[in-house]
């Protein structure tokens, strides 16, 4: 077999399984209309770790690991560190972990990381984050670059980060007239008025081990 012949092959079993990935989602899709319908007065009953989503139920991955715990506190570092230093121009901001975010009467996430201003009322997130980063694993990554994706864009949150431990990768997304774009070279992020910090995710991953 030929290199290009292989190349091919190569490029055709991506495409199957990109396609395959494509219509398991839109079955889970189809499938979540047939669900009960809850609210958040609901939510809060349960016991367990939970999103709910559109009304319906979706359980949360298993306990972190230890990559992605080590990840989730460099960033909460570098973050709260920026914050700390620009406490004159950036005002009541903190960035809170794993933390109830309340978007509508059926609707709750419970993003990794969210950067959060002038809202410290009640124990939940109760307005867009300024920005929301969620580490993927291989048993949430469809939802974090689908569901999420849209209903964050649809929030009008203005910075969504998705971060990849197992292969130190990232992905910035900016919101730009209501959509999102990719912006992977963005380190700079405007929370508000003259407040903006600075983050480099690869410094994150630097002090992990190998």
């Amino acid at each position: 077999m030929s290199g290009n012949d292989k190349e091919k092959c190569v490029y055709l079993f991506n495409e199957q399984i990109r396609i395959a990935v494509f219509f398991c989602y839109l079955c889970y899709m189809r499938a979540q209309r047939y669900l009960p319908n809850y609210t958040v007065a609901d939510y809060r009953l349960w016991e367990g770790d939970w999103e709910l989503i559109d009304g319906v139920p979706s359980a949360m991955t298993p306990a972190p690991t230890k990559r992605h715990q080590m990840v989730a506190s460099e960033i909460n570092f570098l973050i709260s560190l920026e914050l700390k230093n620009q406490k004159d121009s950036c005002g009541i901001c903190r960035v809170v972990y794993e933390t109830d975010w309340e978007v509508n009467n059926n609707t709750v996430f419970r993003p990794d990381i969210a950067v959060i201003c002038n809202d410290d009322e009640g124990n939940v997130i109760n307005k867009p984050p300024v920005i929301i980063i969620e580490i993927i694993s291989p048993s949430s990554g469809l939802k974090d670059r689908h569901t999420k994706y849209g209903f964050y864009e649809e929030q009008l949150v203005p910075y969504y980060i998705l971060l990849d431990p197992i292969r130190n990768s990232f992905s910035v997304f900016v919101l730009e007239n209501g959509r999102y774009e990719e912006r992977n070279e963005t380190s700079s992020f405007k929370i508000h008025g003259d407040c903006a910090i600075t983050l480099d995710v690869n410094d994150a991953f630097a002090n992990l081990p190998n």
